[in-house]
């Protein structure tokens, strides 16, 4: 299995819920998206704190935003 692969297949275990979730978005590899992996929170687990850490640059505003919009698309139904 290759480099690309083996990380498709870590993410694709590590993040995948069981029920209602809502993705994120998708893993980065050498500072390249992968098709394919889709990193995602349930939606069960909402209730709880996280934490969003990393480097400057790296996207943890633009993480931090997303959680609303992803949110009400998949607790309200829209017409």
């Amino acid at each position: 299995m290759d480099r690309k692969a083996a990380f498709t297949a870590l993410i694709n275990s590590g993040y995948a819920c069981s029920g209602d979730s809502i993705i994120l978005g998708s893993a980065i590899l050498d500072g390249e998206p992968i098709s394919g992996t889709e990193v995602k929170v349930a939606l069960k687990t909402m209730n709880r704190h996280g934490l969003i850490a990393g480097a400057t640059g790296t996207g943890k505003t633009k993480t931090y935003r997303s959680f609303p919009n992803s949110f009400l698309r998949e607790v309200f139904l829209f017409f």
